[in-house]
């Protein structure tokens, strides 16, 4: 379920890290699927704070800015990571 929800935000800040920018649409989805993610990981009595990358970058492009390529890179990263304990949780 987190991984289902954390895909979207990767995929738009790793579209962003090459210079492609998605459309409003997905942006504003890919931000409700964090929101939703954040939600979920307190639920379960998780720190969030590994999200916080990814909303930066986000929340840049949302503004129609493109962020940084490293800024993009320690987002997906840190996606990666969740959604590595993610599956670790779940499989538990």
């Amino acid at each position: 379920m987190l991984n289902d929800l954390l895909e979207l935000p990767q995929r738009v800040i790793a579209f962003a890290r090459i210079g492609l920018r998605t459309s409003p649409a997905d942006i504003e989805a890919a931000i409700r699927c964090l929101d939703q993610a954040q939600n979920s990981m307190r639920s379960a009595g998780q720190s969030a704070v590994a999200l916080h990358p990814a909303r930066a970058a986000l929340a840049s492009l949302r503004w129609g800015h493109l962020p940084h390529r490293d800024v993009c890179i320690s987002a997906v990263s840190s996606l990666g990571a969740v959604m590595v304990l993610g599956e670790s949780v779940e499989e538990t």
